[in-house]
């Protein structure tokens, strides 16, 4: 399994950056478990939390001198937001993407949007919780997420958007899977009790949450064989 990269932007708290890698770690575990049972001996992927990093050796302002840099090249300045796939870009494109392909994971404090498809309220308030691309890198922000008082239900909420996040990484669901599953906002998700739900704001999504956490659901069984597909395309793609 390809190694995973995280960073976080200054504003984000030392709690919820640990949430996410912590939730990103188990779902590693689960692939890998999922892989082994199936009798392939997939490597663990190295997890790398790098947070807010900055190369001293660059001069401040260059390309990928800090975390500080890809903030820059994604902000709209008019409004404040992060645009997801402009950050997905930098990724996409960074020579250490080029020479070792890797997952990328960054955690945002600044509020987030996709492209005008994929956005949540698109006309009066477009924004999203992740933007993502399969196989590559999920970007998420804990922006609003910051309206749940409580901070154990705030986490809670984290938890469950780091798991639903990856998990379109790991490209859940599949794009060609035929049952139980539906477009939303131009994304497939999961009509199972499933992590894969869409969630349309803060509320719904705590109470996916609280309903995952207490019936011990992470990804349904489908979900969980699109996983264990991934993990095999993944494994042979890298051999």
């Amino acid at each position: 399994m390809k190694s995973i990269s995280f960073q976080w932007t200054p504003g984000v708290e030392s709690w919820e950056a640990e949430t996410v890698v912590s939730t990103i770690a188990h779902l590693q575990e689960v692939a890998l478990v999922l892989g082994q049972r199936a009798g392939f001996s997939v490597e663990r992927g190295q997890l790398r939390p790098f947070g807010t990093w900055v190369i001293p050796q660059l001069p401040r302002g260059s390309p990928y001198w800090s975390t500080l840099w890809y903030v820059e090249q994604s902000l709209d300045v008019e409004n404040g937001q992060i645009v997801g796939p402009r950050y997905i870009r930098t990724f996409e494109q960074e020579p250490w993407q080029q020479a070792g392909p890797h997952y990328d994971v960054a955690i945002l404090d600044h509020d987030l949007r996709d492209a005008p498809e994929h956005n949540i309220s698109p006309q009066s308030d477009p924004h999203v919780f992740a933007s993502c691309r399969p196989n590559l890198a999920a970007v998420m922000s804990v922006h609003r997420l910051r309206a749940i008082a409580r901070a154990s239900e705030r986490q809670a909420a984290l938890r469950r958007l780091a798991i639903n996040a990856f998990g379109q990484v790991l490209e859940l669901p599949a794009a060609d899977r035929g049952s139980n599953v539906e477009m939303a906002l131009g994304r497939p998700v999961c009509l199972n009790r499933c992590a894969l739900r869409f969630a349309a704001d803060a509320g719904q999504l705590l109470a996916y949450a609280r309903e995952e956490h207490e019936t011990r659901t992470i990804y349904c069984a489908e979900c969980t064989a699109d996983l264990l597909n991934h993990v095999i395309r993944t494994h042979f793609h890298s051999n």
